[in-house]
């Protein structure tokens, strides 16, 4: 498959394919099962777990997937050549708000999509409660009172990049594109940890917390299991990074995630409290 201009400017997110589960991950069911990409395939994902969601299951997440893929990071999966099953397509050309002048209102015109600027937004919470043990007043839900927001052209400021188009179009000012969705954000990073820990532990290791969240797509109570780290981490060489971080939660029963999309941007760090471990039962 032909990658774009700009996909060599970003480290590849390393393969790895596990011992199919056998069983759908998220309700139990045993037919029509399929792959499950841990981290999804149009972000670079490369971790696959065999035989783990069933037709209905993933529908369900690929809906949610589909709306953080498409809207919030869409541009980026395009400027970077990030995978996709419907490369041709991709437009050549986006629309860009510029003013011609500071008093006027706003117009659009057509812009190269490779060179088209944009930002990486992202939402700041607080560490999850069945982590931090802090048990808050009533239900939160995915909303953030603060956001993560970076120019997405590596290797550029992005108001020396605005600067640079305003001259080059001979325009005023120019608006770059962000959009984000916090509830779809959410249900994905339940969606990642979840079978990142199906994946390593097993389906039966632990008793899930975000399934019925996942499948019942509710996040009215996320705060509860999703959360993460408002002070920034330094900058990544990798592209993502999952991994099981158990100095965070105060009780050693609960399983907890750390998921860094798109590291390599400094991005914001996310926990996951997927679920308590299961006990064991002893012969006697």
């Amino acid at each position: 498959m032909t990658q774009a201009t700009n996909s060599n400017l970003l480290p590849a997110h390393p393969a790895r394919r596990y011992n199919p589960a056998g069983i759908c991950i998220y309700c139990g069911s045993k037919e029509n099962l399929s792959d499950e990409h841990i981290v999804p395939y149009a972000l670079g994902g490369r971790w696959i777990l065999p035989q783990a969601s069933c037709a209905g299951c993933s529908a369900i997440t690929k809906t949610f997937e589909q709306t953080c893929l498409r809207t919030i990071l869409g541009l980026l999966r395009m400027y970077f050549g990030f995978p996709t099953r419907r490369r041709k397509e991709r437009p050549k050309t986006l629309r860009l708000k510029v003013k011609y002048n500071l008093e006027g209102d706003w117009s659009e015109v057509d812009y190269s999509q490779k060179d088209y600027p944009f930002l990486i937004t992202f939402p700041h919470y607080n560490l999850p409660n069945e982590i931090s043990g802090v048990v808050a007043d009533g239900v939160r839900n995915s909303s953030a009172r603060t956001f993560w927001i970076r120019g997405a052209n590596l290797g550029q400021n992005i108001q020396t990049r605005l600067e640079q188009i305003c001259q080059q179009l001979q325009v005023a000012a120019v608006m770059p594109t962000a959009n984000f969705h916090t509830h779809e954000f959410c249900l994905m990073l339940a969606k990642i940890a979840h079978a990142f820990a199906a994946a390593e532990l097993g389906v039966h290791a632990f008793q899930p917390f975000v399934t019925n969240m996942i499948l019942n797509t509710d996040t009215s109570n996320a705060a509860r299991c999703i959360g993460g780290l408002v002070a920034a981490e330094p900058l990544s060489k990798n592209l993502h990074e999952v991994s099981f971080d158990s100095k965070v939660s105060i009780n050693p029963e609960i399983i907890a995630v750390r998921i860094r999309l798109l590291a390599v941007f400094e991005a914001p760090t996310y926990y996951v409290a997927v679920g308590k471990r299961a006990l064991r039962s002893h012969a006697g």
